[in-house]
């Protein structure tokens, strides 16, 4: 009670703007303390209902409001992370490079990574999001590995030693090197018509059927 007497009589003298008449039944009990309260600080019991709300009522609705904002903010996050996990997996065949450069090629399999390089090609990494299967194709040859994608994509700080001017890669969870390589054409027999390996990064819908049928090499 001393502080809400402290805090009305500084609430006093400070003093406040426009305000609205509101009627308000209460019973006898409760009028004789309002009027005692008034008479203590000085003022009248309409002041004292008016410093209740606002010294005890505003802050507490104040608060609701804000917790239950933050009760809406972290089931909009729940759900989003519901969204994520629930995410279906796609599949990518990245071509390794290797026509142009055995040292890509060789870093991506050594690595266990799905890289591209240069500023006009290191952007497609970022279409592959965490939880996407990658396999690495190797022109000539055929898909050679596979990995699960971590979804992170990092610039490479120095490209230079890799003789590119950038690169950008993520690293494969569960990567493995097939015993043998699965030729283009053995990979149109499965799934039932031509990929487009000459591209750097292709999506294919049917890649589940693809991973399946390599987890037996």
């Amino acid at each position: 009670m001393s502080n809400f007497i402290d805090a009305l009589k500084a609430s006093l003298k400070a003093g406040d703007g426009s305000s609205v008449t509101i009627s308000v039944r209460i019973s006898q009990d409760e009028n004789d303390v309002l009027q005692n309260i008034a008479a203590h600080v000085g003022t009248s019991r309409q002041e004292v209902v008016h410093q209740l709300i606002k010294l005890h009522a505003i802050p507490a609705w104040q608060a609701l409001q804000a917790l239950q904002a933050l009760q809406a903010l972290q089931a909009s996050g729940q759900e989003k992370n519901s969204l994520i996990s629930e995410r279906k997996s796609e599949y990518f065949i990245l071509n390794t490079n290797k026509t142009n450069s055995k040292s890509d090629h060789e870093l991506m399999i050594n690595e266990g990574i799905a890289a591209a390089f240069e500023d006009g090609y290191i952007g497609k990494i970022d279409r592959i999001k965490k939880g996407d299967v990658v396999f690495l194709y190797e022109s000539g040859k055929g898909i050679i590995a596979c990995g699960i994608a971590t979804g992170e994509s990092i610039d490479e700080e120095e490209p230079e030693k890799y003789g590119h001017k950038s690169m950008r890669y993520q690293y494969l969870k569960n990567f493995r090197r097939l015993s043998s390589p699965v030729s283009a054409k053995e990979v149109k027999r499965i799934v039932g018509r031509s990929i487009p390996f000459v591209q750097t990064l292709a999506s294919i819908s049917d890649g589940d059927i693809l991973y399946q049928n390599l987890k037996k090499h």
